[in-house]
């Protein structure tokens, strides 16, 4: 009997050890899918594990976390709230919380949980990056650009532009930004200069600003004018998958010298739309109409597709159709235009460094009577990332995309260096 007995124990504890042993594994294997995108599938397998060891603290932990990642973040916390019932100790639990509430924007909360972890580890490193990353959200930071562009009817373009983001509470911050344009053509040069301040505010699935502000157009040529400057957004997250968002915006038709002789100004109103329906896979949409003060009216739609294919690459497609109700005077005008292509893109970096090479190829129609042209463009950037959420980084692009330019020239090419200072 004392055998027998002896034997069934060992076998219990065999059992529970591979049971043990495979809730690892899985737990460990959905962490690997997460990390190379792969959310979806690393949700899958959670669940399944987890309907068979509900109660594992590891599986817990990182269903919790893959939840978070892939957005879901109120099932999310309602996971890691149950954990920390069950263990009100656990530091691995306290960060992953803490990173939760740190994207909601919830930095009260989100410190709450990284003191509470590095005062229980003081040396843990995720517990150190997450009070780092709520002090970069939380502190005054300042941007800073410096830009050119050319194209090929030679306007050629160097701008600077300054904004100052400065939080006030919780969910609100204030906005201030300034810019300096010189812009030239072989006839003429010009001169744009510009400030506006305005909120931000954040509160659960809605997020809204407004900024308003003043430019000052100085052509060599022509009469100097001030004018005004409005802009707002709001956008609204009912679900992680899901997002839309409307704007409008008032400002004068300044991007190139002969534009800032004439005296022009630009009304737009527009929406936009993002799907989510797998973890890799993206859908964003939409469309509006701009009208200037010569009387003419543009409409327009937007779609695109990106689905995300390992660990660096995203491929995709995107299309783009406007047009006006005239010809305007000085400005690319069709009274149709169409854009379909191709893109892929490729990411690589580390956390000190990344880089980003994209592209597309496909074809465009300017004019319900044009030919379809091949259209193409290529664009990269590299930054270097250092300290509390400081960065600089350089980017350049050249594309034959009509629209990109004021003009329609046949190309148009752009660069520049943009530097970021948590204060």
């Amino acid at each position: 009997m004392r055998f027998r007995v002896t034997a069934s124990c060992c076998t219990l504890l065999l059992l529970l050890g591979a049971a043990r042993v495979s809730a690892q594994q899985a737990a460990g294997q959905a962490l690997a899918l997460a990390r190379a995108g792969r959310l979806d599938s690393a949700l899958v397998l959670l669940s399944r594990a987890r309907a068979t060891d509900p109660d594992d603290t590891e599986l817990q932990l990182a269903h919790a976390r893959v939840l978070g990642w892939a957005g879901r973040r109120r099932q999310s916390i309602a996971l890691y709230d149950t954990l920390l019932a069950r263990h009100p100790q656990h530091v691995e639990a306290m960060i992953g919380l803490g990173y939760v509430y740190h994207w909601e924007g919830r930095e009260t909360a989100a410190k709450h949980q990284a003191d509470a972890a590095i005062e229980r580890d003081s040396t843990n490193a995720d517990a150190l990056a997450l009070r780092r990353a709520i002090r970069v959200a939380t502190r005054p930071s300042l941007e800073s650009s410096a830009n050119w562009s050319n194209d090929s009817d030679h306007n050629t373009n160097f701008w600077q532009t300054h904004s100052l983001t400065l939080p006030l509470t919780a969910g609100l911050d204030l906005l201030a930004a300034g810019n300096v344009l010189q812009a030239s053509d072989r006839l003429r040069d010009a001169w744009r200069y510009g400030g506006e301040a305005g909120l931000a505010w954040s509160a659960g699935q809605v997020e809204a600003r407004a900024l308003a502000g003043a430019r000052r157009l100085d052509p060599d040529a022509g009469d100097s004018r001030t004018a005004a400057t409005y802009r707002g957004s709001l956008r609204w997250r009912p679900a992680p998958a899901f997002g839309v968002g409307a704007g409008y915006a008032r400002y004068p038709f300044d991007e190139i010298a002969s534009l800032i002789e004439r005296n022009l100004n630009i009304e737009s109103l527009e929406g936009d739309l993002d799907v989510h329906p797998a973890s890799e896979l993206t859908l964003t949409g939409g469309g509006g109409a701009l009208w200037l003060s010569d009387g003419n009216r543009r409409k327009e739609a937007r779609a695109a597709v990106t689905q995300r294919v390992g660990e660096y690459i995203t491929i995709g497609a995107a299309g783009r159709a406007f047009g006006y109700r005239e010809r305007g005077v000085g400005y690319f005008s069709p009274d149709r235009f169409h854009l379909l292509e191709g893109t892929a893109a490729l990411r690589v970096g580390e956390r000190e460094w990344d880089g980003t090479v994209a592209g597309g190829l496909g074809g465009q129609q300017i004019g319900r009577e044009g030919d379809t042209q091949t259209e193409w463009h290529v664009e990269a950037r590299v930054g270097v990332n250092w300290g509390d959420g400081n960065r600089v980084e350089g980017f350049g692009g050249v594309t034959n995309n009509a629209a990109s330019s004021t003009t329609g020239a046949f190309r148009y090419r752009t660069a520049g260096v943009r530097l970021r200072l948590g204060l």
